[in-house]
């Protein structure tokens, strides 16, 4: 049985897969072993194999079972972050550890060698120019590369940390065929990963930069909250959250979670505005189009798309009921 994408094989963007191999045949084993990791000496008479790997052209999620001892060596072309069960030694260059002990970071171009004896092993993959765009949205730096100093994570807390974002994340693997979901876990994945394990670049100026964006963030969506009604701009946001248009953009692609664009936030909030005198109107006394104007939406059928959208029923029978 073949699959989409294993180490170094490649998808077309954006395409999902979800997809499973077992095997209990020694041969059949060292062969797909051997295809998907390069170097192998699979060292039994008896081995098995099993693989659930998810995800598409950004990250995927695998959950693997090597019912075998097997040497290895494998050298990545994507980051990596890999945990397992005892019985998974490996070195990366002068370094070396268990992964069973703590989980480890791989990066494009490391040479991974490895002894496994029956482990069950978790592995995060990500994409290099996704886990950068990443970084540089979430730094606040354009111009940032992502390289890692080491294998190990910065700190025990902060190896919990990973654990906790992993464990999380595999429990949305049922539901993960939907694009958004999807992408609210890469994205979690992806930041722990930055978070948790030592990037080369300056770690103070890095979490300056990003508590920076995220203190631009709450600022903002609190004055367009307090504002919505107003004939207000993105520019206005901005200078009153002390940022630049783009400053301000970048907070919201790195912090929003409801919204990842200003104008994005500032429409939902007077949509929410919107509903509420919706909720609380006699329909005997307002119209729909006062309550759309009230919110800055000059046009009655745009408003109503947007609030379908939102609500899923028509303004009007939020009105009316």
């Amino acid at each position: 049985m073949t699959v989409p994408f294993i180490a170094g094989h490649t998808l077309p963007m954006n395409d999902f897969y979800d997809t499973r191999v077992r095997t209990t045949d020694v041969a059949t084993t060292e062969a797909w072993l051997r295809a998907q990791y390069g170097r192998v000496d699979l060292r039994a008479d008896e081995a098995a194999y099993a693989e659930h790997l998810v995800g598409d052209a950004a990250f995927s999620l695998r959950h693997l079972e090597w019912s075998a001892r097997v040497d290895l060596s494998y050298e990545s072309d994507r980051f990596l972050v890999v945990s397992s069960t005892p019985g998974c030694a490996w070195s990366v260059g002068q370094a070396e550890g268990e992964f069973s002990v703590s989980p480890g970071m791989l990066q494009p171009g490391d040479r991974l060698v490895a002894r496994v004896d029956h482990p069950e092993l978790e592995v995060v993959t990500f994409d290099p120019e996704r886990l950068a765009a990443t970084a540089r949205t979430l730094y606040g730096d354009d111009d940032l590369d992502v390289r890692f100093r080491g294998v190990d994570p910065v700190s025990p807390p902060l190896r919990a940390y990973w654990e906790s974002t992993l464990r999380w994340a595999r429990t949305q693997v049922p539901i993960m065929a939907e694009p958004l979901v999807r992408a609210h876990v890469h994205r979690t994945l992806a930041v722990a990963a930055l978070e948790v394990f030592p990037l080369v670049a300056d770690a103070r100026e890095r979490r300056a930069s990003a508590l920076e964006q995220a203190a631009v963030y709450r600022s903002a969506t609190a004055w367009l909250d307090d504002h919505a009604s107003l004939p207000v701009t993105i520019e206005d946001a901005a200078r009153a959250a002390g940022s630049s248009t783009d400053g301000l953009r970048r907070a919201f692609a790195a912090n929003g979670c409801v919204a990842s664009t200003p104008e994005e936030y500032l429409e939902l909030a007077r949509l929410s505005a919107a509903h509420v005198d919706l909720v609380a109107a006699d329909a005997a006394c307002t119209t729909l189009a006062l309550v759309a104007r009230r919110w800055g939406f000059t046009n009655v059928e745009s408003f109503a798309v947007a609030y379908r959208a939102a609500y899923r029923r028509e303004p009007q029978a939020t009105l009316d009921r």
